[in-house]
């Protein structure tokens, strides 16, 4: 089942700041004008969340990215060079490889 977001519209952001900050404390809320989405404010928190998840599924999809590549050229990346190509795009996966 998916799940309903809260909604507000533009105008009301504008006049309800501090509700609207409220809301996003509580889950996304999708800014509406002229009943057509426009934008989605989320906390500071839940926006971290979001930037973490998605680290660590660019994360994943580099890792299988070389893994196919490996696989093809029937050759392999060793750990620490796995590490570093993966920190040059942001990624810690500290000492696991």
């Amino acid at each position: 089942m998916h799940k309903l977001y809260q909604t507000i519209a533009a105008g009301d952001l504008k006049a309800n700041t501090n509700a609207a900050f409220a809301m996003a404390e509580e889950g996304p809320v999708v800014v509406l004008s002229k009943a057509t989405p426009k934008a989605v404010l989320v906390s500071p928190d839940e926006w971290n969340r979001i930037a973490q998840r998605l680290s660590v599924l660019e994360a994943l999809v580099e890792a299988q990215r070389i893994e196919v590549l490996n696989e093809t050229n029937q050759s392999w990346v060793t750990g620490a060079e796995l590490r570093d190509r993966l920190a040059k795009r942001g990624v810690n996966v500290g000492s696991s490889l």
